[in-house]
């Protein structure tokens, strides 16, 4: 028995050992850990994850341990983690803007933020990542305080920009406007600024940015190559008519609605009779009318093939104002939605809605 306990002791000394081959986070507070960081003339690297953050876990159990990046760490930092979720994580992610998981940030001893890395990464990787801070051409301090000394070069912006959407920084969109206020319309349409017209973030429904797209989506033809603009405006207007048929969006009126079937049409999308379909659903939906409605989804829905059939968004609306006969028939349009459907998420969901249409019509 003395034999075993003996060797369990020098097992567990091994284990710990080995444990501290790897990055050693300390158990300190915020204050704390730039105390340290300041007496021993270090930096500090913040872990900052949640509890349910499977990389973050990855990062825990399969990166920090490993010897090479303990390695690393020991010589410039000291290294600390903390829960944004709890104790003091929400006032650190509301400070250092911290929005997606896992996020290291490194700081200095005083607590100034040197650079941010959003992601998992391998051991040679977070190595090269965490050595970017100390590059003032990729470190995102050093790039912020050249944007907020007033650097307004284009070149500039534009990496400032895709740095900020990396970190999913919300100034990212008001430095998107920044930058393409600096263009002209010709410069606009080079292919280095797709990726803020095809960005919904970037150019949210309803945008400047979203309009001067859809009066000049045909410039882009010859940059970005006329599929993948079609392919960009058919988004565009699917999320705009479904964010009505949702009732997520009613500040259209019908005048308002049949122009932007004429707009629709005049671009000549592969999918503009499916795009139409969704344009005649709003305007009677627009109309109040739900006899109509169910009229009109039985002659439509047929006619989606590649869109979304919005057969739930009307369901409240049937069950409410609708009479039995018709919620009769807008449960037969259903069963047969159900029939033809193939995607399997599609089916699932026909089928709660019938089930719940068949349950209260009982």
């Amino acid at each position: 028995m003395k034999k075993i306990f003996f060797f369990m002791v020098l097992l567990g000394i091994a284990w710990k050992g080995i444990a501290q081959e790897g990055v050693n986070f300390e158990s300190l507070n915020f204050g704390e850990a730039l105390a340290k960081a300041k007496a021993e003339k270090k930096y500090l690297f913040v872990d900052c994850y949640t509890a349910w953050c499977g990389p973050c876990k990855r990062m825990t159990q399969d990166v920090f341990p490993q010897k090479k990046v303990g390695d690393y760490f020991k010589v410039k930092f000291v290294c600390v983690k903390y829960d944004m979720e709890k104790g003091e994580g929400p006032e650190l992610a509301e400070r250092f803007k911290v929005k997606a998981y896992p996020t290291f940030l490194v700081l200095d001893a005083t607590g100034e933020l040197l650079h941010k890395i959003v992601g998992a990464y391998g051991a040679e990787e977070i190595v090269e990542r965490v050595e970017e801070s100390f590059d003032p051409e990729k470190a995102y301090g050093s790039i912020k305080k050249r944007y907020d000394a007033g650097d307004r070069e284009t070149n500039f912006l534009q990496r400032y920009l895709k740095l900020l959407i990396r970190y999913y920084d919300p100034d990212a969109e008001r430095v998107a406007a920044e930058l393409l206020n600096t263009l002209s319309d010709k410069e606009k349409v080079n292919d280095s600024y797709w990726f803020i017209f095809s960005d919904s973030k970037l150019t949210p429904d309803g945008s400047e940015n979203e309009a001067w797209l859809l009066k000049n989506y045909n410039r882009f033809y010859k940059t970005i190559g006329k599929e993948k603009v079609k392919e960009e405006l058919d988004r565009r207007y699917t999320e705009k008519l479904l964010k009505i048929l949702s009732d997520k969006d009613r500040r259209m009126d019908d005048k308002q609605i049949s122009a932007l079937g004429r707009e629709i049409a005049a671009v000549k999308l592969s999918t503009d009779e499916e795009l139409q379909v969704y344009v005649r659903l709003v305007k009677v939906l627009l109309k109040g009318d739900v006899g109509q409605l169910v009229s009109v989804c039985e002659e439509e829905f047929p006619k989606l093939k590649t869109k979304e059939i919005p057969y739930i968004q009307f369901c409240d609306w049937v069950l409410t104002d609708a009479s039995a006969e018709e919620r009769e028939r807008y449960i037969a349009l259903g069963e047969k939605m159900y029939a033809q459907v193939t995607d399997e998420k599609a089916k699932n969901a026909f089928k709660f809605v019938l089930d719940y249409l068949k349950q209260y019509q009982k």
